[in-house]
């Protein structure tokens, strides 16, 4: 008999659930269950405190594993809600109006989601704690809409590690991606189970999931019983297994299939692995940007291991030390406080007086010098507290912790401040290098999907108002923000997002420090602009100063866009000399000015860009470019009063006292009987004619040659070949 289609791909999925599930089983559940106890403060079920010889023991558990994720937690909290805004969103190409406009769109949109839509706080803070106690963190990206409830959001789940299987000989480095097939086991009440398969699809119009009889439903509510969702619930029944008559509130279990299948990944539903659901589709029916919707993210690295380490497995055996050690330092104590007896059998004791040791109680006995022998004790020796305090150094050195009982141990080290910033360093490192490690595998991903799914689905009106407002798209494209879908086309541009956090940032006075300590050392390096004549790239040193102090991007800091107002006003002078320059002079010496002046200006956008100099040090470079221009238009003597105004643009102001006018004196008109098109420089009598170069003259700034004067005196270029006769 062959098999029909849909018992194809339930065989596909029972298979793939079932070679899955056998793996985790027999090599990760109990990493993660032995890890879960640890975090919750338990003995492992192997343990010898749950034998009967040591039920009248000591068998407290000290906890250190829990503090240190704690610790862990509130450093994480620091670093990653320091700031007003969660994330930074850049542009790819910052030259480009539009990639920064969508730039600044993304970024209001998805700081407002995460900030109004998303618990953001809990959602990150419950991945990191996943990451920390069983190795990894899973999470499912999706868009959820619901017209009735209103409902129009992205959202981000975290997924239980026992309820998402991927194929054992998956990448360590990206396992949702490099795995054959994702399988996620959904919890689901009966009743949205039977909306589902009756209510159409309205893209189809025909009823998402297979209608199943109640057998079938009930088959797949009792089919599946997990030990590590009963340790995690500890000592509470499992709160998805109910063993009873269905109902609409009875929980049955669904699995989500992703597969790849004939290159194309083909996403569909299966009630366990008994029924099929839904038919299979191409993945980017149910996620238009086509990616699967899972991130698994880590906060300690283990090369080619699927499922690291977290910390519990790191430091399981110094717990266990720690345990024994505090157990049997406690029974001690109890000894010496609470004396051992020995009473000789047979005779008459009241021996329940003797276990109450009641203060002035009284114990009956025949003979106290032969029935009872009483034990002594010694007390216990510095040497158990000693041993703790080492092994609660072991502990915080192998975690990567900084507390209390690292301090009291190092009596030699902490007693000056140097000291205890020496220790305090090296954890910050640590727990630095484990939020960026946390940051690269979980948090970027995990936001740059939400970005694809706002710049597909994202319809809210009034979000999109305040986008635009903060990317001031009215004032920079009034006319394209008019239109309905240039909104459309700058949320699909593609952007680059930034986490705010970097290396040292789980301390926040160390933060500030840091960030004051790059701002001093940038202002240090730019203040005489002596590096930025040897044409000094600004962006690049704030890119290498900020990153080398932890900051993924320093460009957040400063505004590059803005343009300074001298070069503005130097352009305007500019254009309005250009239009007088094309009704005087013929059009090839207007097309080389023109051809300097964009010279020019593109010499002093790229300097006014790149520098943070101060306003003094702008105006100056204005000035001293104005000046050069002026020089420029002196091979056009008719228009060298415009010159006064291209200084005066370029932000000069009279100095006070008045020194040296820098006008450049009115050239007269040529007098009656001179060359024609010549003019004579009143101040030698020199007369000039333009272009009119003599031989000789290497002078390469002179822009017209000097003719002999009017009296026919000859020399003009006597002596040293010059524009002037030597004196």
């Amino acid at each position: 008999m062959n098999e029909t289609a849909p018992d194809k791909f339930l065989t596909m999925a029972r298979d793939a659930f079932t070679s899955s599930t056998t793996y985790f089983d027999s090599s990760i559940r109990t990493q993660i269950e032995a890890a879960l106890r640890q975090f919750q403060g338990v003995h492992p079920t192997n343990s010898k405190y749950h034998s009967d010889a040591y039920k009248a023991r000591s068998r407290l558990f000290r906890p250190k594993t829990r503090a240190t994720i704690r610790k862990n937690e509130a450093s994480a909290a620091e670093a990653f809600f320091a700031t007003s805004d969660v994330v930074t969103v850049t542009p790819e190409d910052s030259d480009n109006p539009k990639n920064r406009a969508s730039a600044q769109v993304k970024h209001a949109l998805l700081n407002y989601r995460l900030k109004k839509s998303i618990p953001w706080f809990l959602t990150l803070i419950g991945a990191y704690q996943d990451a920390q106690t069983v190795g990894v963190c899973i999470s499912h990206q999706y868009w959820r809409f619901d017209a009735k409830r209103k409902i129009d959001k992205p959202c981000i789940d975290l997924i239980p590690t026992e309820n998402f299987r991927i194929h054992p000989a998956s990448s360590w480095s990206d396992p949702i991606n490099s795995s054959p097939y994702n399988i996620h086991m959904l919890p689901m009440l009966v009743m949205d189970v039977r909306k589902r398969m009756e209510n159409p699809d309205p893209t189809t119009g025909q009823p998402r999931w297979t209608k199943l009889a109640e057998a079938q439903i009930l088959a797949a509510q009792n089919s599946y019983s997990d030990s590590t969702r009963q340790t995690r619930e500890r000592n509470r029944q499992d709160s998805t297994e109910q063993r009873s008559a269905i109902n609409e509130f009875a929980t049955v279990w669904v699995h989500r299939n992703i597969m790849e299948i004939d290159g194309v990944d083909m996403i569909w539903y299966t009630l366990g692995t008994m029924s099929t659901l839904s038919q299979p589709v191409p993945l980017e029916s149910h996620y238009w940007h086509g990616r699967r919707p899972y991130v698994m993210g880590l906060c300690i690295l283990e090369t080619h291991k699927l499922y690291p380490d977290g910390i519990p497995g790191i430091t399981k055996d110094t717990q266990a030390e720690i345990n024994e050690v505090a157990n049997q330092r406690i029974d001690n104590v109890k000894f010496a406080m609470n004396k051992r007896y020995f009473v000789q059998r047979g005779r008459q004791v009241d021996i329940r007086s003797l276990t109450r040791n009641v203060p002035s109680s009284v114990t009956m006995m025949n003979d106290p010098e032969k029935d009872v022998k009483v034990l002594d004790t010694p007390d216990v020796t510095s040497s158990a507290y000693s041993e703790q305090d080492r092994l609660n150094l072991d502990f915080d050195d192998v975690a990567g912790a900084f507390s209390q009982s690292s301090v009291q141990s190092n009596r030699n080290l902490n007693e000056t401040v140097g000291g205890m910033q020496m220790m305090n360093s090296a954890t910050n490192q640590v727990g630095a290098y484990q939020l960026r490690a946390f940051v690269e595998t979980w948090v970027e991903p995990v936001l740059h999907q939400l970005l694809l799914l706002e710049g597909k689905y994202e319809t809210d009106e009034a979000i999109i108002r305040l986008a635009s407002k903060a990317a001031k798209l009215e004032r920079d494209f009034a006319m394209e923000a008019a239109n309905e879908g240039f909104i459309d086309e700058l949320l699909e541009m593609d952007i680059t997002l930034n986490v705010n956090v970097g290396t040292g940032s789980t301390n926040p006075l160390d933060q500030v420090k840091t960030f004051l300590e790059a701002m001093r050392s940038l202002k240090d390096l730019l203040a005489d602009g002596v590096l930025e004549r040897f044409g000094l790239d600004v962006s690049e040193v704030i890119k290498e100063l900020f990153g080398k102090l932890g900051y993924r991007d320093g460009d957040r800091f400063f505004d590059t866009e803005t343009e300074d107002p001298s070069l503005t006003n130097a352009k305007a002078t500019i254009t309005e000399l250009q239009k007088q320059l094309e009704q005087k002079v013929s059009p090839e010496m207007v097309a080389a000015q023109v051809r300097k002046l964009d010279a020019e200006i593109e010499t002093l956008a790229a300097k006014t860009k790149d520098t943070i100099s101060s306003a003094f040090k702008k105006n100056v470079e204005a000035m001293f470019a104005s000046g050069q221009f002026a020089q420029m238009l002196a091979s056009v003597p008719q228009i060298a009063p415009v010159a006064d105004a291209i200084v005066m643009a370029g932000g000069y102001q009279a100095p006070t006292p008045a020194g040296i006018d820098p006008n450049f004196p009115a050239i007269e008109a040529p007098a009656p009987g001179l060359t024609q098109n010549s003019v004579k420089d009143p101040r030698t009598g020199v007369e000039f004619m333009p272009g009119g170069a003599v031989a000789g003259d290497t002078t390469p700034l002179t822009p017209m040659a000097p003719i002999a004067p009017a009296s026919g005196v000859e020399g003009a270029n006597q002596g040293i070949e010059t524009v002037r006769a030597d004196s």
